[in-house]
């Protein structure tokens, strides 16, 4: 005779540090397909906390919450009501352009905050590229590399030349998977320019993808005048903009996860469908933190410019 699954608790409370959470609906079904649920993501990022918090220290948090899972389109919250916060999150009011007025962020801090946010229903975590302490001056260059209706070989391929063009400019790169379509690339500047010069940057350094691979990519922000091409993405380098941080968990089939990888996994091997919410906390115990040299250099743009210029 079969024995019923135990049902799990539908409320948890969960202690970090001097933080008590009442985390709720864990029973929630968030992937239709596979039946993982609200508590399971609750736990990985319980898991993996150690990893993820790194990179939302001092991060304004873009919210993008979906309550009833991967299904629901859910809806991005900025401004949060203070009030209403516990004692422990951290929020910093920013001027935000497009609101005209100050809106009151979650600033990442530590595990109890990021899993306030996964109670509410955050699939993804979505931190700014610059501190709430530094807002305008972003503390990387970011290439997001989107592939559009290509295989996913070609993304993996203007990947290689990203990297390659950094390199010619002596500067390090590290790469993650999004989660979702493409890859991302970092590079570390530790808020030393501001927005406006990051982005001409990395406008410069897609320009340059563009012009060596022109069959395969595009720079083109709209899906219909770049149609079976992969995006070389310069404009996630502006204040405000967010993308899902290392570790986080994608709202896609699968629970993939965006993964960081080392330079020698970028193949036409690689697949975004390895990396899941069920592999990821055995994978970070095996294999050697990709990242760990991220923030060792800060980057000089103005001097890798000057190594690109022809004689």
């Amino acid at each position: 005779m079969e024995t019923p699954e135990k049902q799990s608790a539908d409320e948890e409370l969960i202690s970090i540090g001097k933080a008590q959470l009442k985390a709720t609906h864990l029973n929630k079904v968030f992937w239709p397909d596979e039946g993982i649920t609200k508590g399971e993501l609750l736990h990985y990022y319980r898991d993996m906390a150690e990893w993820i918090v790194p990179y939302l220290k001092d991060k304004p948090i873009s919210m993008r919450r979906q309550p009833n899972g991967i299904g629901d389109p859910g809806f991005f919250q900025k401004d949060t009501d203070v009030n209403h916060l516990p004692s422990w999150i951290k929020s910093e009011p920013l001027y935000s352009e497009s609101n005209d007025k100050n809106i009151n962020y979650i600033i990442g801090k530590d595990a109890a905050t990021l899993l306030y946010m996964v109670n509410l229903g955050c699939i993804e975590i979505n931190p700014w590229l610059s501190s709430y302490k530094k807002p305008e001056n972003p503390d990387f260059v970011v290439i997001d590399i989107d592939p559009h209706d290509v295989p996913f070989t070609e993304a993996v391929q203007v990947a290689l030349k990203t990297k390659e063009v950094f390199d010619r400019m002596k500067l390090d790169v590290f790469i993650k998977t999004s989660g979702s379509k493409g890859l991302h690339i970092y590079c570390y500047l530790g808020a030393k320019y501001d927005y406006d010069f990051v982005k001409m940057f990395a406008e410069y350094v897609a320009k340059l993808v563009n012009h060596e691979l022109p069959d395969i990519t595009s720079i083109e922000r709209s899906p219909a005048k770049r149609p079976k091409k992969t995006y070389v993405d310069f404009l996630q380098n502006r204040r405000g903009q967010t993308i899902a941080c290392p570790y986080s968990v994608r709202p896609k089939p699968g629970a993939t996860v965006s993964a960081p990888l080392h330079w020698s996994e970028v193949n036409d091997d690689l697949k975004l469908s390895n990396f899941t919410i069920h592999n990821m906390r055995e994978r970070v115990k095996k294999v050697d933190d990709p990242w760990k040299e991220l923030t060792k250099n800060k980057a000089d743009l103005k001097k890798a410019l000057e190594l690109l210029r022809p004689e």
